[in-house]
């Protein structure tokens, strides 16, 4: 059986490799290239590694012809242009990627690739930034010995720690974010122990009815300029003033059903109920010493507005050609630091 299995697998072998015969066929091939197949084994290694390089050599300045047409061409216009020297869109963005990526590495990098064979730099390329700043920097990288093989293993391997990594921080970004979370929860139930829970749950209940209440007044805005919007709609114009008054009866409902409760809360404070009557007041709940404050500062900043008005006059002033005489002098600052007595 050992036997068998031996000849089934030189059987294999050999449909599987392809033998290469110098014919007339090939010496001709070589020939027209100004190659002798019949050369020293060191000879003929050494020339095809120079032809590997050459060939990687043209690829960059290809793609560095593609690209800077590239920049130039309109739309439509470069494909126009490599489709006319008979080479498909896929060759030339190839070499354009090829070659900005040379370009995004440092010099001494760039000098690495260069020597590298062209099937590694692409493999290189297409990998994350990540792995490729790990594999170009990392002094003990054996990049330069690895096979085509080795190196898209290295680059799978490199990139699955990669996803690793951004998980686990992703996950330590969600843990610090539940800690803060619950490190806010704790100092607002501390703050809870304080009051009374049957005024936490009515705290708790006002806030949330006021957060309701906002949400859905907000909310009718938008309907409004949908229901505005519908003028220009055959069927549905006639409708606009209609919809619009339903909306404005049901908000100056709700105004009344606001001012009621505000007329309550504020009874139930003991405050005067006429401090709230007719238009908002942004003054109706300040002290003395609040409103005198908040007019020391509308004076301040009245004062700094008529001087900066003064002072672009002065230098509009200033710019206009005047004859003999001594310059007006500039107006100065008033003091805002405080009011005078």
């Amino acid at each position: 059986m050992a036997k068998n299995q031996t000849k089934e697998l030189t059987a294999t072998e050999v449909r599987n490799v392809a033998k290469f015969e110098v014919s007339e066929a090939a010496v001709a091939l070589a020939s027209r290239f100004g190659l002798n197949l019949d050369d020293p084994r060191e000879i003929r290694v050494e020339r095809a590694a120079q032809n590997m390089n050459r060939s990687m050599h043209c690829m960059v300045a290809a793609g560095l012809d593609l690209s800077s047409l590239q920049a130039e061409c309109e739309h439509g216009e470069f494909l126009n242009l490599i489709e006319e020297r008979g080479f498909g869109k896929d060759a030339a963005y190839r070499a354009i990627s090829y070659t900005k990526f040379l370009l995004a590495r440092t010099e001494d990098e760039r000098e690495r690739l260069l020597a590298m064979p062209k099937s590694k730099v692409l493999m290189l390329a297409a990998a994350d930034d990540a792995v490729i700043e790990d594999l170009l920097t990392d002094e003990h990288s054996d990049l330069d010995d690895l096979s085509v093989r080795g190196l898209r293993q290295r680059i799978r391997e490199l990139e699955a720690t990669s996803t690793d990594l951004a998980v686990q921080r992703d996950k330590a970004d969600a843990d610090l974010k539940a800690l803060e979370k619950k490190q806010r929860r704790a100092e607002r139930d501390a703050e809870d122990q304080v009051v009374p829970l049957v005024v936490a749950d009515a705290r708790a209940e006002l806030a949330a009815l006021i957060k309701k209440a906002e949400l859905a007044i907000t909310s009718l805005h938008p309907v409004g300029v949908e229901i505005v919007g519908l003028v220009a709609h055959n069927e549905a114009a006639e409708w606009v003033k209609p919809s619009l008054r339903l909306g404005l009866s049901g908000l100056l409902a709700l105004r009344e059903l606001v001012d009621g409760s505000i007329k309550s809360f504020v009874e139930a404070m003991g405050e005067d109920v006429d401090r709230v009557s007719g238009q908002p007041d942004v003054l109706a709940f300040l002290d003395a010493s609040e409103i005198k404050g908040v007019a020391e500062d509308w004076a301040r900043l009245t004062a700094v507005h008529q001087h900066e008005a003064a002072l672009r006059e002065h230098e509009r002033a200033q710019a206009r050609p005047k004859g003999k005489g001594r310059p007006t002098k500039a107006p100065e600052a008033p003091a805002t630091t405080g009011s005078k007595k």
